[in-house]
């Protein structure tokens, strides 16, 4: 008891400093800058109701909105509350799994708690720019997650535990967790001694799996999303490639494959130094997983090549890349505790050189890319959170549910997300808007001609003039860019709003 309860403060301990100082957390400065507006809308259908992501959610196969409305509505808390409690609840189920992962391997405790807590600082994967360890509370973040504690659970023979954690994976988002479930699949087809072991996994995972599918039937979806076997029109194609390039493997491939070729080579020729120390499933786990990591890089690219499929940009699988990095840390780490204790020092400096430039590199080159096609940094805010946090607010208090507002000289800064989600009002055009260009063409369209015309280029009264025949209640400018002669309805010391009325008035329309 007292060792559970000693491993179980660890693992309290690890999970609150990873998730309050490094790698942290963060909540509307990415994916929640979309999925909150979704789940407000779900939640008050009154609210944003003209607004191009809320009214387009791609919520169809995950539970993260049941779970997160139900935590909103049962325990009374706010969306980026019920959000943060899952993701902590996520955090700690990726260190356990990485700790099972490592203590199956024979590794002692205290270095198998040092090797999780080291694997979750995370890093960034450059080309599909996703992070190793998500800050955002996410479904992909959530999934993979728990799909490295049922693997942990696999290879620590719990295969009930793994089922769960494996089927609550496959809920949350069933790309991420197809990964788990092929490797599952695959061992207990090709290795009759882990048949036994296995089955009762691959039971939880059916029941899982029905479940996913009912749950589809009932939750609101994208209403036109696209079937994934259609062939992407040549302008849409166009659109998505200038504004979510990560997608499209062969922007970046050529620069990044020897990168992933590196890390995979070296986290097999990791696994072989440990092979006699690894059970027959924790093989199975290094392998399968790392290998259709690395292989969805060119079916991704052949894929949209040669068919040109919504599949790509929907399921988006060189997201599989992130069971590629963590198998390999996770191999060259145990691979490193091996050669300490064998006393072969050179060895072991040269696993923690491996651990640590994949950890720290991408972290410092990210954003020196510039091989991505019309790719700029969109992690600058021009105007602070405290600043756009009090707009927000002046508008949930001031403003028609249904208000229109647009931010004209913000390019592509995140700081009109953040108001979308905090005010609950709709906008016009934002940069990470177009992102759900993903799931729907008609989408796509309508934000790329909303950008082109309304935001692109730099900001300028002349352009502002032309914009107020559009169905647009409120203008937020910069306060550097504040009017002339028209008295804004509301302001602070980094921005301005105008009624379009105001406008309209006088610019004598």
């Amino acid at each position: 008891m007292r060792r559970v309860l000693l491993l179980a403060c660890a693992f309290a301990a690890i999970t609150y400093v990873e998730f309050e100082i490094f790698p942290g957390h963060t909540y509307l400065q990415a994916g929640t800058q979309l999925y909150v507006p979704m789940l407000e809308r779900l939640d008050t259908p009154g609210y944003l109701s003209r607004d191009l992501v809320a009214t387009h959610p791609n919520l169809s196969y995950t539970i993260y909105d049941e779970i997160t409305l139900f935590l909103h509505e049962a325990g009374r808390l706010a969306f980026k509350t019920a959000l943060s409690a899952q993701q902590i609840a996520v955090r700690a189920a990726a260190i356990i799994g990485v700790y099972l992962l490592v203590s199956a391997a024979g590794i002692t405790e205290l270095w198998a708690l040092l090797i999780a807590a080291l694997v979750n600082l995370g890093t960034i994967l450059p080309g599909p720019d996703i992070p190793l360890v998500s800050p955002e509370p996410v479904p992909t973040g959530f999934a993979f997650a728990l799909s490295v504690l049922a693997m942990g659970c696999l290879a620590d023979q719990k295969p009930l535990l793994c089922g769960l954690a494996g089927g609550l994976a496959l809920l949350y988002d069933p790309v991420v967790a197809a990964v788990l479930w092929t490797t599952a699949v695959v061992a207990f087809l090709a290795d009759k001694q882990l048949r036994r072991l296995i089955r009762p996994t691959l039971t939880i995972f059916v029941v899982f799996l029905l479940l996913l599918l009912n749950l589809a039937q009932l939750q609101p979806g994208m209403t036109d999303s696209e079937s994934l076997f259609r062939r992407i029109p040549s302008g849409i194609a166009a659109i998505l490639s200038f504004r979510t390039g990560y997608v499209w493997v062969s922007h970046w491939a050529g620069h990044e494959i020897w990168l992933y070729l590196f890390i995979l080579i070296s986290g097999f020729w990791a696994v072989a130094r440990i092979w006699p120390r690894l059970n027959r499933q924790l093989r199975w786990l290094f392998l399968v997983p790392a290998l259709l990591g690395i292989l969805s890089l060119p079916v991704s690219a052949l894929v949209l090549a040669q068919f040109g499929w919504w599949m790509i940009p929907r399921l988006q699988p060189a997201r599989w890349l992130l069971f590629t990095v963590e198998f390999s840390l996770i191999a060259g780490a145990i691979a490193g505790i091996q050669a300490l204790r064998s006393r072969r020092r050179a060895e072991m400096i040269a696993w923690l050189i491996f651990v640590l430039a994949v950890l720290v590199l991408p972290r410092v080159t990210a954003p020196r890319a510039r091989h991505i096609p019309n790719r700029k940094a969109v992690t600058r805010e021009a105007v602070t959170r405290e600043a756009i946090t009090e707009v927000a607010r002046w508008a949930e208090a001031n403003t028609w549910g249904s208000s229109m507002f647009l931010f004209p000289d913000a390019d592509r800064d995140l700081y009109p997300g953040v108001f979308r989600a905090e005010s609950r009002r709709a906008l016009w055009v934002d940069w990470m808007s177009g992102a759900q260009g993903d799931y729907s063409g008609e989408v796509a369209k309508t934000w790329k001609e909303r950008w082109q015309r309304d935001m692109a280029g730099n900001f300028s009264f002349h352009r502002l003039q032309d914009l107020l025949p559009l169905p647009i209640d409120y203008y937020v400018l910069k306060r550097s860019n504040r009017l002339p002669g028209v008295k804004p309805v509301f302001e602070n010391r980094e921005c301005v709003v105008y009624d379009a009325r105001d406008l309209l008035r006088a610019a004598g329309g």
